[in-house]
């Protein structure tokens, strides 16, 4: 990968992961983008540090992972500052629903509700949540704010079900990724 590939102008893929039995996989995505040269900055949900622990990430990046918004600073608007794409990853349903409705009750809410770049959802949650009325009506919402939605794959999930709700290819997710950094279409 050049050095133009990878120059974001002093900026970073902020990879933001909420609580999902999927938060794992970031980790790969995580691996990918900076092992592609990349640079990477991850924040958390509290309920995201029930699945991977934050330790993880800041081997992956070698940067600190911020969870609380109020351990330093105006931590949302530090980070929504050095973000040339923000990348729910995955995105809960309790996430998209914050998002869709402008509840900004966490360090990864207020970031998206601050952001002024591109934003990409990739969605994952139990079939049944998938496609409940209500998680439809918010990510239709976050479409008609301009948000990507990264549509789940249907497969089988931790708890037995089958159904779309699987979280997309990481690969999917990273070209995603980078396709929104060359070519912003997807800007709040």
């Amino acid at each position: 990968m050049s050095d133009s590939q990878t120059n974001l102008n002093g900026k970073e893929i902020v990879i933001a992961v909420s609580g999902s039995i999927a938060s794992y996989k970031a980790c790969d995505l995580v691996r990918l983008l900076t092992k592609s040269g990349y640079p990477v900055r991850v924040i958390m949900t509290k309920n995201a540090t029930n699945f991977v622990g934050k330790i993880t990430f800041e081997a992956l990046t070698g940067k600190p992972v911020r969870v609380d918004e109020f351990d330093t600073g105006m931590a949302h608007i530090e980070i929504k500052n050095l973000a040339a794409v923000l990348a729910v990853v995955p995105a809960s349903a309790d996430l998209l629903g914050k998002m869709a409705n402008g509840i900004a009750d966490d360090l990864v809410s207020s970031t998206y509700l601050a952001a002024t770049c591109p934003v990409l959802v990739a969605p994952a949650m139990n079939p049944g949540m998938w496609n409940h009325p209500a998680v439809q009506r918010n990510l239709a919402q976050l479409q008609k704010d301009g948000i990507q939605i990264i549509s789940p794959d249907k497969g089988l999930v931790v708890c037995g079900d089958e159904g779309y709700g699987k979280l997309a290819s990481i690969e999917d997710i990273q070209l995603a990724i980078l396709e929104s950094i060359s070519n912003p279409k997807y800007r709040v």
